[in-house]
């Protein structure tokens, strides 16, 4: 079963093939946040503590200052912006948002080591998956949560389980190794 590609969501941005883009996301993995690749990442952690030595700052904003965006970032000035409500999920594993909020982390990140020199405002482009925004940072933040050799294996919800994702993120991930 071939997996169908979205229509592009973002910006057009030089193409990248989904093997470079998770290489990129395995050397940030492995080499600059230091983690073993069977452990599930602690993005909190890494945005406090991991990406603020390396010139990165992030911000919380109010709902009402982005309604309709629950994060985004700005990769020129190293900031990545968080809804407050997506920022109080991925701090909390109870909360019901705390899976969807670690891929929203984890795909800003995505942004900011693969889209430096774009401004990253969504709009209806003809370009394609390859040279979208969205979905090069989508699949970073997959290989950055979920390396693909230790989903192997794996069933969908085992997947979810080990690391800490949501049903779709694992979905995307399982059908992506077949």
């Amino acid at each position: 079963m071939a997996f169908a590609y979205s229509k592009p969501r973002g910006v057009k941005v030089p193409p990248l093939n989904k093997q470079s883009i998770k290489h990129k996301a395995r050397i940030i993995r492995d080499k600059l946040f230091k983690l073993d690749p069977s452990e599930s990442i602690d993005l909190s952690r890494i945005l406090e503590h991991k990406l603020h030595p390396l010139g990165v700052t992030y911000e919380i904003w109010e709902i009402e200052e982005m309604p309709d965006v629950e994060a985004l970032t700005n990769p020129d000035a190293m900031t990545i912006i968080l809804r407050s409500d997506t920022y109080e999920a991925l701090c909390n594993p109870k909360d019901p948002k705390f899976r969807r909020a670690r891929f929203t982390v984890a795909h800003e990140i995505g942004h900011l080591f693969l889209h430096e020199g774009f401004a990253l405002a969504r709009g209806a482009n003809r370009h394609q998956h390859y040279e979208d925004s969205e979905w090069q940072a989508d699949t970073f933040a997959a290989e950055l949560l979920m390396p693909s050799e230790e989903c192997l294996g794996l069933t969908i919800e085992e997947i979810q389980a080990k690391f800490l994702v949501g049903y779709k993120a694992a979905k995307y991930k399982f059908e992506s190794l077949k």
